[in-house]
């Protein structure tokens, strides 16, 4: 069962929080004397002025709001945030942003929403009803929530308020062909972009639907098992199946011609993650193997893992790769070197779903426990472990939420936003 804040909590909170940012320093402690009460920047060009303060450290710049109104107004300006905002390495605001937003208050609103994530403080939890049966997969942005489910639909929820905007049922018929499409069996896997999404299934089939008017516009029947995972870029489309192979197909090229059929494993193959050229494949022979998308052919192996493979994830540069499975553990793997960097240890069941944000990785396990992981200095910094009361399949995040799924018919969405200032989170990266 999810537990929610309720509204005044919310508030409480964020008020909180907001009062420990925006009054830090101002119980300053001036002595009166004269060389104390002597503005040093008063010759300068403000120009000038605005570059000294743009190189304090943000505490510092809070301090000297109080010192004087001429401080103050320096201290104030968007400008002296904005150089803030990109001192701070990981964080970032998306293209649309416009050039004259007030950056203090955008400084203030990242900031809080960092302490949030740092305290594992989620202001706001809720469950996404709909699905009858079990949800295996899932994926987000800040428009929508889709989900896969053992009920074989798909389901379309508005991020936001998780209202369920529509349902793909199990049965469609092809505008164009005429030809019934649909998943016979559980929706295991599924991703999408802004043009279109697939989804695969126990049925051992994959369906390409058309975006944004998720039209069904193709079934593939490439394998003779269930499709346990699927990922594709701009140039390439990987699904990986019970029957132990990776099928590898064109997306550049009209009706995605198929450009490999690789045996992967001598068993199932769990999980595939595409980035760039490279694959990697994760199957129940416990081994990580990468494959040129281009050529088919296996470029490296990597041992480690005592047993066998769940998941498998590439970060967006495919230098590093994050590997989790039923030794309990986590593999972060350098694929230039072709060796284990370092080891997370922390879950006491099988690690059965991975994602990359930034330098943060996600696990979820059949430990029931959601957990949040810092690649650069190598520790955990996060466990969520009230949210789910069964196995976890599939969690995803971002900068502002995790939504994740499990043995049960609820997704639980993990929202760090509610009542910090939308005007200026709906920016942030």
């Amino acid at each position: 069962m999810v537990l929610s804040a309720t509204d005044c909590e919310v508030r409480s909170r964020t008020n909180s929080e907001t009062e420990d940012i925006c009054h830090e320093g101002d119980n300053v402690d001036l002595e009166e004397k004269a060389s104390l009460l002597t503005d040093f920047t008063n010759r300068l060009p403000s120009e000038l002025r605005t570059l000294v303060f743009c190189r304090l450290d943000f505490r510092s710049i809070l301090i000297c709001r109080c010192v004087c109104r001429r401080w103050k107004d320096v201290a104030e300006m968007s400008a002296v945030w904005r150089y803030q905002f990109r001192l701070r390495r990981r964080w970032a605001v998306k293209p649309e942003t416009p050039d004259d937003i007030d950056w203090r208050n955008m400084f203030k609103t990242h900031y809080l929403l960092d302490r949030r994530w740092e305290r594992g403080a989620c202001v706001h939890a809720y469950n996404l009803d709909g699905h009858e049966e079990s949800v295996y997969c899932v994926q987000f942005d800040d428009e929508k929530i889709i989900t896969g489910s053992r009920d074989r639909s798909v389901r379309v929820w508005d991020t936001t308020t998780g209202k369920p905007l529509r349902t793909l049922n199990a049965t469609m018929t092809a505008a164009l062909e005429g030809d019934a499409i649909g998943h016979t069996g559980s929706v295991l896997c599924l991703q999408y972009d802004d043009q279109m999404m697939l989804t695969g299934s126990s049925d051992g089939t994959v369906i390409i639907w058309e975006l944004p008017a998720y039209r069904p516009v193709r079934q593939l029947h490439d394998h003779k098992e269930g499709v346990l995972d699927l990922s594709f870029n701009d140039r390439y489309i990987a699904t990986c199946s019970k029957d132990g192979t990776v099928i590898i197909r064109d997306r550049r090229k009209e009706g995605f011609p198929l450009l490999h059929n690789v045996v992967a494993c001598n068993g199932s193959v769990n999980s595939v993650h595409i980035r760039r050229s490279f694959i990697a494949t994760a199957g129940v022979d416990g081994i990580v193997k990468v494959w040129n998308a281009d050529s088919g052919k296996l470029l490296m192996s990597l041992h480690g893992h005592s047993r066998g493979l769940a998941c498998v994830i590439l970060s967006p540069d495919a230098r590093t790769i994050v590997s989790g499975g039923n030794d309990n553990t986590i593999r972060v793997w350098d694929t230039k070197k072709k060796n284990c960097l370092f080891e997370f240890a922390g879950h006491e069941s099988l690690v059965r779903t991975l994602d990359v944000f930034g330098r943060k990785v996600l696990s979820g396990s059949y430990d029931q426990t959601l957990k949040v992981w810092d690649l650069d200095y190598r520790k955990i910094v996060l466990d969520l472990r009230k949210y789910h009361g069964n196995w976890i399949f599939s969690a995803k995040m971002d900068s502002k939420r995790i939504v994740s799924t499990s043995f049960g018919a609820n997704p639980v969405v993990l929202d760090f936003t509610r009542g910090l200032d939308e005007d200026y989170v709906r920016y942030i990266l």
